[in-house]
């Protein structure tokens, strides 16, 4: 038997993983040289609109900035919690709405989406039973 074949299938495998794997750490080490090069830019862009607003005379954050920081965060909190209300308090007059519209006799709601899956789980029971 002829081994020669055999060691150089084997160096032209190492030869293309080899090549693959640098090209990947490339590739890898190129992109978190893009990702710190966008946050350098992103946060010099923020020192830059920082200092046009704040005045140059105060140097250092107040107290009173750090709580009116606290407040606006609590106000989001509150902002958010409202909301979240409110779409459940929507969702649940439409469902309410719906059940009215789409209500049996009996009270079942007829959904189409749980009618549709009823559909598929007898076809696929019969398509079994037949087999």
């Amino acid at each position: 038997m002829d081994v020669q074949p055999i060691i150089d299938g084997l160096q032209v495998s190492g030869i293309g993983m080899g090549m693959t794997s640098v090209v990947l750490v490339l590739l890898a080490i190129s992109v978190r040289a893009v990702s710190w090069a966008d946050s350098a830019l992103q946060r010099r862009e923020a020192r830059r609109a920082a200092s046009e607003v704040a005045p140059q005379d105060d140097v250092s954050a107040t107290d009173a900035e750090a709580e009116d920081e606290a407040t606006d965060g609590r106000a989001r909190a509150a902002a958010i919690a409202v909301a979240l209300a409110l779409s459940r308090q929507t969702q649940t007059q439409e469902e309410s709405a719906g059940r009215s519209q789409n209500s049996s006799p009996t009270g079942v709601v007829h959904d189409a989406w749980l009618t549709e899956g009823r559909a598929r789980q007898r076809a696929a029971r019969g398509a079994k039973e037949w087999r």
